[in-house]
């Protein structure tokens, strides 16, 4: 007779395996189409995701060590396979709206000033950016660059952010750089605008109120050249 241990642990083990079946069946998510047979080495491994501390890694380099980290606050089960995040009852692809290892330039303008933030996607989860605030007479007046990762639980929901020359709503990523100290968020949309542009939204703030920042989130919206 099988105890409730064992129902419990069997059930742990088919849901993530039928969501993944069912969204395999469908081509699940949103762009590329998930491979339609998996290997049975993934399905095995997929099997190994019982509790909640043993999350499934197929490639960690693919991954930032803090987008990793930021996964054990789920409840659930979870595996990283390929270019898709499968949990308890959904399998989401990652975003890879950015191609890999090209840098792509957002602009925008005000009648203060000029933004321009690059980024350059190196894995599944990771941005290496470079930011300037420039002033009407091209005098730097802000500036940061560094690393910003995607958030851990992007798969719940995506940000709504409004588009500041349409006035239109739309859904979009969010990466972090932070410290201990400030905070870097870079939002990109999920999906291009009317014209082809991608479009960004930028935000940066610091914990102590005496050290000077940018006020980023009244700032328009960015969008590729």
């Amino acid at each position: 007779m099988i105890n409730d241990y064992e129902t419990k642990t069997m059930k742990q083990v088919i849901y993530p395996l039928a969501s993944l079946f069912l969204a395999l069946s469908c081509g699940g998510g949103v762009g590329k189409t998930i491979d339609s047979e998996p290997s049975v080495q993934r399905v095995r491994a997929i099997k190994t995701a019982k509790t909640r501390s043993d999350i499934y890694i197929e490639d960690q380099s693919r991954y930032s060590p803090s987008f990793i980290k930021g996964l054990a606050a789920y409840d659930g089960t979870i595996s990283l396979v390929d270019n898709y995040i499968v949990t308890d009852h959904d399998t989401t692809l990652f975003p890879e709206i950015m191609p890999l290892n090209q840098p792509v330039v957002f602009k925008a303008t005000n009648v203060k000033y000029n933004y321009t933030l690059t980024i350059t996607r190196t894995n599944l989860t990771n941005f290496n950016y470079r930011f300037h605030l420039d002033s009407k007479d091209s005098k730097v007046v802000f500036e940061k660059s560094g690393e910003a990762v995607l958030s851990s639980f992007f798969f719940l929901a995506t940000e709504i952010d409004d588009d500041s020359e349409t006035g239109e709503g739309y859904a979009s990523y969010e990466y972090w750089d932070k410290t201990a100290d400030c905070w870097f968020a870079i939002r990109i949309g999920s999906d291009a605008d009317r014209n082809g542009k991608h479009r960004a939204r930028l935000n940066y703030g610091c914990k102590d109120e005496k050290r000077p920042t940018m006020a980023l989130a009244d700032c328009p919206t960015l969008r590729t050249e």
